[in-house]
């Protein structure tokens, strides 16, 4: 009885996404219940919509009403879109109506310590944790500023369904339920990746239908996401990422550009470590999510780094903020500008800080000057320039990942000084013995990333597909003895959710 309370019960101190064993009691229950109506597709939608709701509770609490806030304004704008001649009016004010949500839940802290730095005065953020009184926010400690869990995410999934109706490019969900467990299908829900309306509700109308195949690549997804996670992102994070970035006067340069290239790495296992488990749970059910990552850490350029990473959000903002602001087609002046903008709002995206701007703004930079000395495409002229653009890239990228890994700007401006300052290379013995198994690891998985191509992974894919089922088994069963006791700390949050 004591768990069955605790299992229902909203604890934001306990975890319930890919690594809690919470949720994967979840997974089997929700599996069951699946297994029982999944031949009917109206009732089997709405079962897993109810699913994802509960999902969303266990994670966020009663900002579950958020999201249900969401789902009933973007499906009856999307209506008034769909029927009404006024398509142009009804855009803006659902466009209006999300990024209203937006502020209010995420970034209305932000803006309101923006003002009373630059004109003084008191002006008070939103407590919207205590019924909407205004409270001093200087005071506030962080848990009271959190915004609500895959906020940016499902809201600008809601934006491209209203946006793609307006241009014709899809068409209103046929019911509220549809629309809801598109906004909240739960695997996706809480760090993507973005799905489009295009893409996912055709597939409620389908049979359900997973082959011998399709289970076994999912069971690879799932494997391979938990062992980025737990025993690659995790590690990395414990062992040699955290200690250096929350103390960086306390380690030598060659300390720093160690943390540097190992959060760099963490940070792609993080989070493509949670978008494989998200695609393979998803699988299971018989729906298919779109890729989120191919290689990017072999990008030779910034702009093929950005049709690598975080793929969904990358072509969200191309298509719906870098084109409408004029894209390539208006001069430099117009393209430059195009860009700023675009990376700006992406920074600010991941978080309301001056980290993430600073993030975003850097990017946005290299990428103004690649397009204007066509750097990008020079690169792909022979194996030596595409080398070149290789490292380049790398290190811009990781100098970057300083902003958005960094707690504060003073201990962003710590970390990246001293990566010239102090190398401390008499000292290398000791920082070999201190961080020899992390940085090991970090070794291997950046060979393996770069050594190892798209297709030798899917023919490993397709070999286990091939296993006889008692060697999966005892495959899945050794990779999750592995995760469960080599994980330093099974527990940990992924990057994206926090």
């Amino acid at each position: 009885m004591d768990f069955l309370l605790h299992f229902l019960a909203y604890s934001p101190q306990s975890g319930f996404l890919f690594t809690s064993p919470d949720f994967w009691v979840f997974l089997c229950l929700v599996t069951g219940g699946f297994s029982l109506c999944y031949k009917n597709r109206r009732l089997r939608n709405l079962f897993l919509f109810a699913c994802s709701l509960f999902f969303y509770y266990k994670i966020a609490g009663l900002f579950v009403f958020i999201l249900l806030l969401s789902v009933f304004l973007n499906y009856h704008i999307g209506k008034r879109i769909g029927q009404s001649s006024s398509k142009r009016f009804w855009l803006c004010v659902g466009v209006g109506a999300n990024l209203l949500i937006l502020f209010i839940f995420r970034y209305n802290v932000f803006f309101t310590e923006l003002w009373n730095a630059f004109w003084g005065g008191g002006l008070p953020a939103i407590d919207y944790l205590s019924g909407g009184i205004p409270f001093n926010y200087a005071a506030a400690t962080i848990e009271r500023l959190l915004p609500p869990v895959g906020l940016a995410f499902f809201t600008f999934q809601a934006i491209s369904y209203l946006v793609d109706l307006k241009r014709g490019d899809t068409q209103p969900a046929e019911s509220f339920s549809d629309f809801g467990f598109y906004m909240s299908f739960f695997p996706q829900l809480a760090a993507g990746p973005i799905v489009r309306a295009d893409e996912f509700l055709p597939q409620l109308k389908r049979h359900y239908m997973l082959t011998r195949q399709e289970f076994s690549y999912a069971l690879v997804l799932i494997v391979c996401g938990l062992f980025k996670k737990i025993l690659v992102a995790d590690y990395l994070s414990l062992n040699l990422v955290s200690p250096i970035f929350d103390n960086p006067d306390l380690f030598t340069g060659l300390e720093k550009w160690a943390a540097v290239y190992g959060f760099s790495l963490q940070i792609y296992c993080d989070f493509s470590g949670y978008t494989d488990i998200a695609l393979g749970v998803a699988a299971l059910f018989g729906f298919q999510l779109p890729a989120n990552f191919r290689s990017p850490y072999k990008a030779s350029s910034l702009t093929d780094f950005w049709h690598r990473w975080h793929i969904t959000l990358s072509s969200w903002f191309k298509d719906y903020l870098y084109i409408p602001l004029g894209g390539n087609r208006h001069g430099v002046f117009r393209t430059t500008a195009a860009i700023l903008v675009t990376m700006l709002a992406a920074g600010f995206w991941h978080g309301a800080s001056i980290g993430f701007i600073i993030w975003g703004g850097l990017h946005g930079v290299a990428l103004c000057i690649e397009k204007l000395t066509r750097w990008h495409i020079f690169t792909e002229r022979n194996r030596t320039l595409r080398l070149i653009g290789w490292l380049l890239t790398f290190h811009i990228v990781g100098m970057a990942w300083i902003f958005f890994r960094a707690g504060s700007l003073q201990t962003a401006s710590d970390m990246f000084f001293g990566l010239f300052d102090n190398m401390g290379w008499t000292q290398l013995p000791q920082i070999l013995a201190w961080h020899g198994e992390a940085l090991l690891m970090m070794i291997l998985m950046f060979l393996f990333l770069l050594v190892v191509r798209e297709r030798q992974k899917k023919t490993l894919a397709r070999t286990f597909e091939r296993l006889p089922l008692v060697a999966k088994f005892l495959l899945v069963a050794a990779a999750i003895f592995l995760i469960v006791f080599y994980g330093n700390s099974p527990a940990a949050g992924f990057i994206y959710f926090k």
